[in-house]
């Protein structure tokens, strides 16, 4: 009996800290699905993993093996993103802490809410990258 409450209790802990399947498809984040990485380019070993909900604004961080994704693939991502799935440039890229940071948004599926993806790479591409997936109340602006 002690060892089915470990492992119910292991159970519930691998699913509140927010796995993601490296071929997983799409991302959930509330009531919007976001393709990922693998329906875009292939499977890409995860790391870590990280699902919060902070100030009414849900969050998935996913963390890819380090060297795992070119910046070809990033290019190739982002853009379909935009092209394929209504996304637009939120932000211009940005440099912070020796890392790339990319934004792209769209109206989320929920009524004033809105889909914000940033994508965070080393600039040597050497590093880890991670991808940030918010989901919360807001209006989508290009950026100028």
């Amino acid at each position: 009996m002690k060892t089915m409450r470990v492992w119910l209790l292991g159970v519930i802990l691998v699913v509140l800290t927010g796995c993601a399947s490296s071929t997983a498809e799409e991302i959930e984040v509330n009531d919007d699905k976001i393709p990922s990485i693998y329906k875009v380019i292939g499977e890409k070993k995860i790391t870590g993993t990280n699902s919060s909900i902070k100030n009414d604004v849900r969050t998935t961080e996913i963390t890819y093996q380090k060297g795992s994704i070119s910046e070809e693939e990033i290019v190739e991502y982002m853009t379909y993103l935009m092209d394929e799935e209504g996304f637009i440039p939120t932000a211009d890229t940005q440099e912070v802490d020796g890392n790339l940071v990319n934004q792209l948004g769209a109206e989320s599926v929920t009524d004033d809410h809105i889909v914000l993806v940033d994508v965070t790479a080393p600039k040597d591409f050497e590093g880890s990258v991670v991808i940030t997936y918010r989901s919360g109340q807001g209006k989508i602006t290009m950026n100028e």
